[in-house]
């Protein structure tokens, strides 16, 4: 799980530099028990829109977010298709192994 979260810091860290002005607009929530989802709407200075949904799951008391849908893309299967390839292609091994080398580079 630690290897995992280093990639998505490696991955997205440096997104947030890319900040250019644009807007996060709040489109509502829904919640149901232990789960949340959260609808926003990412406005650029051009006006373009994008949708950011994160769904979240409560964890001794507090909302952790455990996938974001941007633009109707889980960022969650996103990844479980791209793990699933390699492990079909080769092994957990090698994925391990590309998950490290992709942090350390």
């Amino acid at each position: 799980m630690t290897l995992f979260t280093d990639l998505l810091e490696k991955t997205y860290a440096n997104s947030i530099n890319l900040y250019d002005g644009q807007k996060v607009v709040y489109t509502g929530e829904t919640v149901d028990r232990d789960y949340a989802e959260v609808g926003t709407k990412i406005i650029t200075k051009k006006g373009e829109a994008y949708s950011a949904d994160y769904k979240l799951h409560r964890v001794a008391g507090k909302w952790k977010v455990y996938d974001i849908v941007a633009e109707g893309i889980s960022l969650v299967n996103n990844y479980r298709s791209q793990f699933n390839r390699v492990i079909v292609n080769s092994s957990v091994e090698e994925l391990l192994k590309k998950l490290k080398e992709k942090t350390m580079s």
